[in-house]
């Protein structure tokens, strides 16, 4: 009888008990892949929101200084000269490609335009070299300057505007990071 009383006091899970472990794990396992997987979106959201900040910011930190810093006068057609000359008169505007004579080296020039889904610099020296100030993570879908007289002793104020998104086929909000970006530079010298 000793082994009897022995087999009877061994402790073990009943039936009942490991349903309701099995009901609670079943529950709480989505709720935690839930949960996970929202950090996941969000941390991915916040990384191509950097991305595309990041590198707007990159485009129009270059294009401010070259215009505010190097820019003499602004001009319609290459290669710089008195006669393709705008936004010299009070109300003047312009919104052809322009070209921003260097006022340090002499028959120089910059440019700044839209290359596909990417805003590109071009300059005289070295001549030929076109260089991309954004990457193919993000594109760019519009992309405007223009300029605006004020007066003919008073220095132009060039308008830039661009809209910049992560590159992404998704077209669902959450995945979508975008960004406009729109200033005012004026020119130091003129």
């Amino acid at each position: 009888m000793n082994q009897i009383s022995k087999i009877k006091n061994i402790e073990s899970f009943t039936f009942l008990e490991m349903l309701v472990v099995i009901g609670v794990i079943g529950f709480t396992l989505p709720v935690l892949f839930a949960i996970i997987f929202a950090i996941l979106q969000q941390q991915t959201k916040s990384y191509r929101l950097s991305q595309v900040k990041r590198e707007g910011d990159y485009a129009l930190n270059i294009i401010e200084n070259i215009i505010r810093n190097s820019a003499r006068s602004i001009h319609n057609n290459q290669p710089p000269n008195d006669e393709n000359k705008v936004c010299i008169t009070n109300g003047s505007n312009s919104d052809a490609p322009l070209y921003f004579q260097d006022k340090n080296t002499l028959g120089t020039w910059s440019r700044f335009y839209l290359n596909g889904d990417k805003i590109a610099s071009q300059s005289s020296n070295p001549p030929g070299v076109n260089t991309d100030l954004t990457s193919s993570k993000v594109k760019v879908t519009t992309f405007s300057i223009s300029c605006q007289g004020k007066g003919l002793h008073s220095s132009p104020i060039v308008n830039i505007s661009f809209t910049i998104q992560y590159n992404t086929a998704s077209t669902r909000p959450e995945e979508t990071a975008l960004l406009n970006y729109q200033t005012k530079v004026k020119l130091r010298s003129y």
